[in-house]
């Protein structure tokens, strides 16, 4: 197993409850892990483990002490989804949360809507912020991502470079640095994760 699959599996899943899984008889609570998110996404990267525990964050401060309802949050994505790495962050929160855009799921009989749930809007600030929003109360949470507290590995990409040329030696330097910088996150999102308490009470007014 490499380094990367042991911090994946080693990493606190999320819990939710699915009112559509319990409904269709699937099962009323949802477990993803953050080797769920890397499957989802084809690979795990500090971007990966980043939207993972955002999202874990925002619901969390959501639903302080209560399983997280999936299908009850509304994401706001403060970019282009073009931008950066943000559309592949907004996609896996989207796959924990179960926000999706209008390719989402419409619902049954009014019911269990999952579309036109994550939104990308570049006016919004700060830039590539995502903000969090119980459908059900109108709580919200504001979560910014500062990669730049993550550790550097100033070796990383030269050996990048030269895995790339076929060298299995920086190869497995460079997913050494890769998994590091990953572990940081999953280890310490209180450090690179900013959080703003938008609306405690859910008041809708």
């Amino acid at each position: 197993m490499s380094d990367l699959q042991q911090i994946a599996r080693s990493t606190a899943p999320i819990v939710l409850h699915d009112e559509l899984a319990a409904f269709l008889g699937f099962t009323p609570l949802l477990s993803y892990t953050l080797e769920d998110a890397g499957k989802f996404a084809g690979h795990l990267c500090p971007t990966v483990a980043t939207a993972f525990e955002m999202a874990r964050r925002a619901l969390r401060e959501l639903w302080a002490g209560q399983a997280p309802e999936r299908g009850h949050i509304k994401v706001d994505v403060a970019s282009q989804p073009d931008a950066f790495a943000n559309g592949p962050l907004a996609q896996v929160i989207g796959f924990v949360t179960g926000a999706a855009g209008v390719t989402g799921f419409k619902g049954i009989a009014g019911r269990f809507n999952r579309q036109n749930l994550l939104h990308f809007d570049a006016t919004l600030t700060p830039f590539g912020s995502v903000t969090f929003t119980r459908t059900d109360t109108g709580a919200a949470v504001r979560i910014s991502a500062l990669g730049e507290r993550i550790p550097g590995e100033p070796d990383m990409a030269p050996n990048m470079r030269a895995a790339l040329s076929g060298d299995a030696e920086a190869l497995r330097r460079f997913q050494a640095a890769w998994a590091r910088r990953v572990k940081f996150v999953v280890e310490h999102p209180e450090q690179i994760l900013d959080v703003q308490i938008l609306n405690p009470t859910g008041s809708r007014s």
